[in-house]
């Protein structure tokens, strides 16, 4: 009854909710949808939807698909039909996504990913010049 009663108290000293060990980032991104909540400065600092371009700003109005076949969609949120499509690949050691759709594309740092969020380092149009930001997404739980 001892060891039982160790084994337990041993669990409550995990933090949190842990990662699985087989969990790798291909994984994590092909759970659920992703939505772009935010586009910041590197610092962090959000940036407002204003200063913004337009390329930038219609990705706000997708979230994207990401398939184990390396097949990703982009979906519009209120109707949930396939706008368009194309590919990703995770590459140089899952440091950069190279997404290719159309309006979204390029080849992404990834800054952060995990189950509940993930971060890409771009650059994009601030106030008409070009400006290193991060685009932050959320996984959209259907």
């Amino acid at each position: 009854m001892f060891v039982v009663l160790l084994a337990a108290s041993c669990d409550k000293d995990k933090p949190g909710p842990q990662e699985p060990e087989n969990s790798t980032k291909s994984k994590i991104l092909i759970t659920n949808p992703w939505r772009l909540t935010d586009v910041t400065d590197p610092a962090g600092v959000k940036i407002p939807v204003n200063q913004l371009g337009g390329q930038t700003l219609i990705i706000y109005s997708f979230d994207i698909q990401f398939f184990d076949n390396n097949i990703t969609k982009a979906l519009d949120q209120k109707s949930r039909q396939v706008v368009n499509g194309g590919t990703w690949y995770l590459k140089e050691n899952d440091q950069v996504l190279d997404i290719e759709i159309t309006q979204f594309k390029g080849n992404f740092g990834v800054k952060e990913l995990s189950r509940n969020k993930m971060s890409l380092n771009t650059q994009v149009p601030v106030n008409g010049v070009d400006s290193p930001a991060v685009l932050v997404f959320s996984p959209v739980v259907q």
